[in-house]
C-alpha cells in the first residue's frame, strides 16, 4: 500500500510499505541518488527514452525475495521519486515574486515541498511552469535525509509492531542508513550495502575519477552539481568534511552484522579503496569481538550492481534473512 509521512520541515516522503502481519520485522530500502523508491538503474537513453537495466527495479526483485518473510517499507528519499521537493524557500520565493508579485508564492512552495502536482497545475504563466518544473533546491545534505529516516522510524514505531529494523542501502542509501545508524542503532538488527558511498575523500572531497572531477569543477564554480534529482553543491561538501572523521569511528562501533556487496566495474566509488576500508572494518570488528562484517566483490558489476543483478540479490535477500526475527531456516 502507498504510504505518506510529514517531515517536521513540512516535506512529504512517500513510499510503498508491504505489510506483514505475521512479522515482527521491517526492512527499509533506501535508493540511490537520483532515482526512486524500486531502484531502477537507466541502462542508457534514446531519444529522451530511458532503457533500464531491470525494468521492475532491484528492489522491487529484492522484495519478492523477503516480503513472505518480512515487513517491507520502500522509500522515496526527499526531493526523489514522489516525494516533494527540498526547495530553498527563499530563493523560491523571491524568484516566483519577480516573474509575478500577485501570485501566492507560499502556496506554490507547499506544493511542491507535498509534491501536489493538482495545484502546480493551477498556475498558468509559462516562466512561472518552467519555474515550478525546474525549482531552486537546497544543497543535498545527508545528515538530514537520516534525520529523515529517524522521523519515519519513530512514526511507524507508534504502532508497537515493527520491533527489529533491518537497513538496506544502495550507493547515497547506503550513505543515509548508516548516518542514520551511528546516531540511532538500538532497533537496528542489520544492514545491507549496495555501492555504499563511504569513501568520502575518493568521492566528494578529493575525487580521483572523471566523474567526481567534472562534479567537483562544477561546484567550485558556485553552481550545483546535478544528477536526475540528487543535488550536490558547496554545501554538501562542507558538511561531507565535518562528518568524515565523526562518522568513521562510529561505522567502525556499530556493533551489528553488515553485509557490503561491491561491483568491480564501478565507476564513481574506486573499488580498490572500497576494499581497503571495508577489511580494516572486518578486521575492527573480529578484533574487537563485534557483530560479525561481510564484504564480497561481483565480477563486472557496475555502480549499483544494476547489471549483476541475481548474484548480489541472492546474497542480500539470504543474508537479511538470517538476521530476521523468525529464527527459521530458508528451505
Amino acid at each position: 500500500m502507498d504510504i505518506n509521512f510529514t517531515m517536521s520541515d513540512g516535506l512529504i516522503l512517500r513510499g510503498t510499505l508491504l505489510d506483514n502481519t505475521s512479522s515482527n520485522d521491517l526492512i527499509i530500502m533506501l535508493h540511490s541518488g537520483g532515482y526512486e523508491r524500486t531502484e531502477h538503474g537507466v541502462k542508457k537513453i534514446n531519444n529522451g527514452k530511458k532503457e533500464y537495466y531491470n525494468p521492475e527495479g532491484n528492489y522491487t526483485y529484492l522484495s519478492n525475495y523477503l516480503s513472505s518473510d518480512a515487513s517491507i517499507l520502500l522509500l522515496d528519499q526527499r526531493n526523489h521519486g514522489q516525494s516533494g521537493k527540498n526547495i530553498d524557500e527563499v530563493a523560491m520565493y523571491k524568484a516566483i515574486k519577480s516573474i509575478d508579485s500577485s501570485i501566492n508564492a507560499k502556496k506554490i512552495i507547499k506544493a511542491l515541498k507535498e509534491k501536489d502536482m493538482k495545484t502546480l497545475s493551477e498556475f498558468k504563466n509559462p516562466k512561472l511552469q518552467e519555474l515550478i518544473k525546474r525549482p531552486i533546491i537546497k544543497d543535498m545534505s545527508f545528515v538530514s535525509m537520516a534525520h529523515d529516516l529517524k522521523e519515519v522510524i519513530d512514526e511507524l514505531n507508534k504502532s508497537g509492531r515493527y520491533k527489529n529494523i533491518h537497513l538496506v542501502g544502495t550507493c547515497m542509501g547506503g550513505l543515509v542508513s548508516a548516518l542514520y545508524l551511528i546516531n540511532y542503532p538500538n532497533n537496528v538488527k542489520s544492514l545491507t550495502l549496495f555501492s555504499p558511498l563511504f569513501l568520502f575523500d575518493q568521492v566528494f572531497l578529493h575525487p580521483v575519477n572523471e566523474f567526481g572531477v567534472h562534479k567537483q569543477e562544477i561546484i567550485k564554480d558556485g553552481k550545483q552539481y546535478h544528477m536526475g534529482n540528487a543535488i550536490e553543491g558547496a554545501k554538501t561538501i562542507a558538511e561531507i568534511a565535518s562528518i568524515k572523521d565523526y562518522f568513521y569511528k562510529k561505522l567502525f562501533e556499530l556493533d551489528i552484522p553488515i553485509f557490503c556487496i561491491q561491483g568491480l566495474d564501478d565507476a564513481l566509488v574506486p573499488v580498490a579503496h572500497q576494499n581497503a576500508l571495508f577489511a580494516s572494518l572486518k578486521e575492527y570488528h573480529d578484533t574487537h569481538n563485534l557483530s560479525k562484517v561481510y564484504y564480497a566483490e561481483i565480477s563486472l558489476g557496475v555502480h549499483c550492481l544494476y547489471d549483476v543483478l541475481y548474484p548480489s540479490l541472492q546474497m542480500a535477500s539470504e543474508f537479511i534473512y538470517s538476521n530476521l526475527d523468525t529464527g527459521l531456516k530458508r528451505n
